[in-house]
């Protein structure tokens, strides 16, 4: 088929687009697609592909271009624009307005706003509204082996938060879905469990607890409350089957398959629009779309053939979609599967009896455990060992209980009929979380993705082509390769990490594969830092911590410490305030940690109340390289610090106090400890808008070098054998195009 070449060029001209540091020029861009229509235009096949490539490359570019430049326009100032409300989280306060017409202009594609207000109950989807709008571009707190939010919101074209200036209705109507949601709402609102009824029908998932999602999570199985592929084919199936049983009992017109499956087609996309157009639930109903199409005509695509032609089309949509994290975990899943059913099958007296059911969903399974566990291990850092068996109970609960059910809740049935179907479905949830929490806790770490490709995919290669017969001896050599594998030993005689946290604190010193936590970042509505990013950042580097110090107990300074303690129960903890079990930080103490001297320079007293001057300051020297941790410390206690180390302290790092306020890194701070680099721990947009621009000229005028993890993300300090390596996330570590500040940098003067 003269499609396939095709959909190969387009996936392969949108790869660019994950490794670039920074976009082409746009005026080399526009320069190459001349060259690319007159390269299309030549007879042989190369050059002619080759001009496809480069005119789909420079395309695909000039739409992040596009994009960018939206973001720095939209921020400078307030915008008017028409938007309709898609999607509304009472919980979390919040909305999305998708920016039809921006000042007077109609805008394609149409990017979307997440807007935080007061009177979200004001609002529901579907609304039209005039509205004044101030916006910020999206700002991501970016980490080794965290989430990227930049990333992910670029790929779903959801580019700005914002607030409201001023409004004007224009449609005050609901849409059709959201009175449906409220329908099922009223349906269900005895139920416990609503919440998760409605993110399996409606997508809507800030009503799922944390403690659910951990338990999801630990299991393996939290895929089953994400509307994906197999929600949608599942819908088709089961509207399809019915409407088959039916047809016997209709008019001769309407007994033919097509129907059946028109139906099914109706009913999935029904579903996704219940959905509100998830990305997931978009690209499923595509290629049902594309299969069924390919079916009537009896075009002979294989499944690999149908998957390549549908990523291919979804990108040709929106190329910036190739950044989305959920677009390869579908397309790797479904892969995995189409693999597995080809190099693996079962007999085929197992493949169509209903009383092997069981069995083909334990092939299924274990297909997809093993297949996936690479893909698990690089974008969750890890595997459920309980998976397998967690997902053997909750598919059929899921699939043939609970989301059918779900679904008849929308409808307004007569009070009896109503209870009685709630009871069902509740039931059906409480034999699902009983079978779940027996197996909870299967949650194991891994880090080392590389290693199980070449174990796991490699060992099923060998097994599938009979290479094991083949070349025995060649296989016995990989084994003792993989078994007795030693990475080449670091030189990185110590480091220090100041995670991207937002408004806290979290530094990590690590020698080897143990390190001490300095603080652990700030605690959230739903969730905290040490869950959402120093467990994964840890786990990423295979960082085993000993021992938390806490400066004070303002919560964004030990927010994350239980998290900590949950994953590590023997991480002992020291502070300057009472906390059970804790060891002190008092001035004085001193110890030795391999190549470091660790030194308490404040506070003076055994337990003091933990406020911002109570800060326990830490001071950390390997006799050449000096790290000065200061926690939220002011001008007072720095004052007492000056005084008592009268003849100073040589520094090389200096952890910026209480986030760069104007409480705090007074001159004679500054003069005193004469740091080289200043590392700053703020928040891109916080409340108190930190850090203060003349502290941050007060440090340049002192000739210290400021960098602060908003416009750095994760800041590290390597202290190697030879050389001392200072990296930013943004720049060094991971330097892709959309890690960049998005927007106008700020200006210190």
């Amino acid at each position: 088929m003269q499609l396939l070449p095709y959909a190969r060029l387009v996936i392969f001209a949108c790869l660019p687009l994950l490794f670039l540091s920074t976009l082409i020029d746009v005026a080399i861009l526009l320069i190459g697609i001349p060259v690319a229509i007159y390269l299309i235009r030549v007879k042989q096949t190369f050059f002619h592909y080759l001009g496809v490539v480069i005119l789909l490359c420079a395309v695909n570019q000039l739409i992040a271009h596009a994009a960018l430049t939206t973001m720095t326009l939209w921020s400078e100032r307030p915008i008017v624009a028409v938007v309709t409300v898609s999607e509304v989280q009472p919980l979390m306060g919040r909305m999305k307005l998708a920016l039809q017409q921006v000042n007077g202009q109609l805008q394609f594609p149409v990017y979307e706003a997440w807007i935080y207000q007061e009177e979200i109950h004001a609002y529901c989807p579907g609304q039209r509204w005039l509205m004044e709008l101030a916006l910020r571009p999206v700002h991501s707190l970016l980490n080794e082996g965290g989430y990227d939010r930049q990333r992910n919101a670029l790929a779903k074209d959801t580019l700005f938060s914002g607030k409201i200036l001023s409004k004007t209705p224009i449609t005050t109507q609901c849409s059709f879905r959201y009175q449906l949601e409220q329908l099922f709402q009223k349906n269900s609102a005895s139920s416990p469990w609503q919440g998760l009824s409605r993110a399996l029908v409606f997508g809507l998932r800030d009503g799922i607890s944390p403690s659910v999602n951990q338990l999801f999570r630990e299991t393996g199985t939290g895929h089953l409350m994400a509307i994906s592929g197999m929600h949608i084919g599942l819908v088709f199936l089961l509207v399809s089957r019915t409407i088959s049983l039916v047809q016997p009992l209709l008019p001769i017109a309407l007994a033919r398959p097509l129907v059946a499956e028109i139906g099914g087609w109706i009913a999935s996309g029904f579903y996704c629009y219940l959905s509100g157009g998830q990305p997931s639930a978009m690209r499923a109903i595509f290629a049902l779309t594309c299969w069924l199409i390919a079916k009537r005509h009896a075009i002979n695509f294989s499944g690999f053939q149908v998957l390549l032609l549908c990523i291919a089309g979804l990108l040709l949509i929106n190329p910036l979609m190739i950044l989305s994290d959920s677009l390869w975990l579908s397309a790797l899943a479904v892969l995995a599967l189409l693999l597995w059913y080809r190099w693996f099958p079962l007999p085929p007296k197992y493949q169509q009896r209903k009383r092997y059911a069981l069995i083909r969903l334990l092939h299924l399974q274990i297909g997809i455990m093993l297949l996936l566990l690479p893909v698990q291990v690089f974008f969750f850092n890890g595997t459920s060992l309980t998976a397998l068996g967690a997902n053997l109970v909750a598919i059929p609960i899921i699939s043939l209980g609970a989301l059918p059910l779900s679904l008849l809740l929308m409808l307004p049935w007569p009070i009896l009929l109503s209870r009685g179907l709630l009871g069902i479905h509740d039931a059906m949830y409480q034999l699902l979380f009983d079978a779940l929490t027996l197996q909870r806790g299967g949650w194991y770490a891994l880090t080392t993705a590389p290693l199980f490709v070449c174990g796991v995919w490699g060992g099923l290669l060998f097994i599938r082509f009979y290479w094991w017969r083949q070349f025995p001896l060649s296989l016995g050599t990989i084994l003792l390769t993989v078994i007795s594998w030693r990475t080449q030993p670091s030189d990185i005689v110590w480091r220090v990490d100041m995670l991207d946290v937002g408004h806290g604190l979290a530094v990590i010193i690590s020698q080897g594969k143990e390190g001490v936590i300095y603080d652990t970042g700030n605690r959230w509505q739903e969730g905290d830092a040490g869950e959402r990013i120093i467990t994964p950042w840890l786990q990423s580097q295979q960082i085993v911590p000993i021992t938390a110090i806490i400066s004070h107990r303002h919560s964004d300074h030990i927010g994350g410490l239980e998290s900590l303690q949950k994953v590590w129960p023997n991480l002992s903890v020291k502070t300057a305030f009472p906390y059970p079990g804790a060891l002190p930080c008092q001035r004085g103490e001193q110890w030795q940690w391999k190549a470091l001297t660790f030194r308490v320079l404040l506070p003076e007293k055994m337990e003091t109340a933990g406020k911002n001057n109570d800060s326990c300051v830490l001071y950390i020297s390997d006799g050449k390289h000096h790290l000065l941790l200061t926690g939220d410390i002011e001008k007072k206690a720095e004052q007492r610090l000056v005084e008592l180390e009268k003849s100073g302290l040589p520094v090389s790092w200096l952890q910026v106090p209480h986030h760069g306020s104007r409480t705090s890194s007074t001159s004679l701070f500054l003069r005193k400890f004469n740091a080289d680099v200043a590392l700053a721990s703020v928040a891109r947009y916080n409340a108190w808008r930190l850090p203060a621009t003349p502290i941050v000229k007060r440090y340049y005028d002192h000739g210290i070098f400021w960098m602060d993890t908003a416009q750095a993300g994760q800041i590290s300090i390597r202290v190697r054998t030879h050389q001392v390596e200072l990296l930013q996330l943004r720049d060094q570590i991971s330097p892709r195009w959309y890690h960049q500040w998005f927007g106008v940098k700020p200006d210190y003067g």
